[in-house]
Parts: structure tokens; sequence; C-alpha cells
């Protein structure tokens, strides 16, 4: 079992999602970074859709009352286990007792925590998501808390099997720019608008949750305001409502929305929203579609990458 002494701010249980309930009003929810997710879990054996942890900022600390083998991924919060720094991406053997304390966060905002074998809470409707909003999923559908436990499948000690740095390099969400396509709605801008929309750089709002990303800079005002019904959103999804700021809508998403849609942030490029925190910038830049479709294979490419690499890794039984 697995024993929370500390749950941080905030620290949930996420897959990959809750496909095929939208047209139900359910969210997908899932993870925000979805490359450090999948990293954690592939480094400790799992497969891409095994749940994590996905802790938010810093604080957390975790006792493990049995030995298990963990990765951890994302961005750096200085973990440590029993007061000795270990790295992330590569694998982790912790022994019966170890405390697992993610001590000060360095760079981005989220990590993932992934254990061998996973996680063990059920499964809702395909998913081991939390949907916070409908109290369903994860860990009894919320936060995690102190006191809380766990149950995990316990591992024995294999060697550790780090990846080639050049292969997982965690540079991926160290920047600034985000590239995005044309929404459906963009014919509702001016051509001026939509070059200031990627011109000046936006400041991520503190009112910014796992739901939406609240966008503060220079105003994109409309001339004329009209009315529109609501349409299907998606992760990633840039509403332009009236006050000009734009929202990016993320992982815990509502199915569908009422404001113009901008523009689609990229599949490739969601990663780095997700680790960014309030008062952190980003700036848009256009990228036409098979551009975008070019960077979603790079991506799953990537993963195969990182799979052969581990698994060529393994077979070699390659030690620290």
């Amino acid at each position: 079992m697995l024993e929370v002494i500390h749950p941080g701010p905030f620290t949930t249980i996420q897959d990959l999602g809750r496909h095929g309930y939208q047209r139900y009003g359910v969210s997908v929810t899932g993870v925000m970074d979805i490359q450090s997710h999948t990293l954690a879990n592939l480094l400790v054996g799992n497969e891409p859709d095994e749940a994590t942890f996905e802790i938010t900022y810093s604080g957390a600390k975790f006792k493990f009352h049995t030995s298990a083998l963990i990765a951890i991924a994302g961005g750096n919060m200085m973990p440590l286990v029993s007061g000795e720094a270990i790295q992330s991406g590569r694998p982790v053997y912790v022994s019966a007792g170890s405390v697992l304390h993610f001590s000060k966060l360095k760079s981005g905002c989220r990590v993932y925590l992934a254990v061998a074998g996973g996680w063990g809470v059920p499964t809702v409707l395909q998913s081991k998501s939390t949907f916070l909003r409908a109290g369903m999923g994860g860990f009894e559908g919320r936060i995690l808390q102190k006191g809380d436990t766990i149950s995990y499948t316990t591992q024995q000690r294999e060697q550790s099997l780090s990846v080639e740095w050049h292969a997982v390099s965690d540079h991926w969400w160290k920047r600034d720019f985000v590239r995005v396509m044309k929404g459906p709605e963009i014919n509702r801008f001016t051509s001026e608008q939509i070059r200031r929309f990627t011109s000046i750089p936006y400041t991520v709002s503190s009112q910014s949750d796992r739901m939406g990303y609240r966008l503060t800079g220079e105003a994109i005002q409309k001339e004329v305001s009209e009315e529109m019904i609501s349409e299907p959103v998606t992760f990633g999804t840039i509403q332009l409502p009236s006050d000009g700021q734009p929202i990016v809508l993320m992982a815990d998403r509502q199915t569908t929305g009422g404001y113009p849609r901008i523009a689609q942030v990229v599949r490739a490029d969601l990663c780095v929203l997700a680790q960014k925190k309030p008062g952190d910038t980003v700036q848009f830049e256009w990228v036409e579609f098979e551009q975008a479709r070019k960077l979603s294979y790079a991506v799953h490419h990537w993963t195969k990458e990182v799979q052969a690499s581990i698994e060529m890794r393994r077979k070699s039984r390659a030690l620290y």
C-alpha cells in the first residue's frame, strides 16, 4: 500500500481519459501532459493508458509500505526518496518503508508518478481518471487527502533502465510558443485581430485550472458581438469571450462551448500548456493542418522510439 502523508496542493489519479461519453455530458478528463504521463508508464513497463498520479506544484509526500518500481516524469519538483535525490526519466526501485517527497518546484507545473503494475483504483466508464465535478473515477472521485491508502502491485527488484536523454529530453515543454490551427469561427475576426492574436504574449491567469486556462494580455475586441449556439469543443480549443481575453480549454473541459473558437492548439503542444502555471507567459503561432498532422505523427513516433529503447535496454540488462 501507498500512504498519503501529504497530498500537495492538488494531486489526482488520471489516465488517458474517459472517451466515448461526451454525448452524455461526461467530460473526457485525463492527464494534462500526455507525453510525461506516457513516459512515466513506459519506464516501469506499463501500457501508456495505465493511470498515474498527476501532482501539481510541490509538497506531496508518500510512504510505500511495500517495495515498488516507480518512475517520475514531467516538471522538476526535486524528488527525494528517504531524503536522497532521485532522477526523473528512469525507473527507481523503492523498498518498503521508503518515503517519496516532492520537495521544491524548480520548473514546470506537474509531475507524473507511475508504479509498475498500476494503481489499484476501480475503472469507471472504461477509465480510472478522476472526474472531480461528477465525483467519480480515480480515488473516490476526489483529490488525494492525507491518510489515503492506495494499493499497487508489489514488484521484484530489477535493474534500472534509463533511456538516452536525446530520446526523452525534457525540453519538449520548456518554451513559450504554442502552435495553433485556425478555429471554426476564424471568419468572425478581422485580419488585424487574427494577426494580433499571435503577435502578443499572454500571461496565464490565477483563474486557471484543469478545466481551462484564462489568459490575460492585450484584449482582442470584436466590433460586433454576435450570439452563437453552443458548439463542440476539445482539449486545446481556444475560445474568445466578449472581454477579448482567450480561454484555452484543458483536460476537464466541458463538452460544448458558446464562445467563438478562434484557434485550436495542436496535439503535440498540449504538454507545453500543461506545464504552465499562473504567471507564466505563452505566445501562439499559426500552423497549417498538414504541419499539425506531422507534429502529431512525430509524437507517436517518439512514443514508439522510447518503447523500443526501453525494451532494448531491458533485454541487454543495462545497469545503473
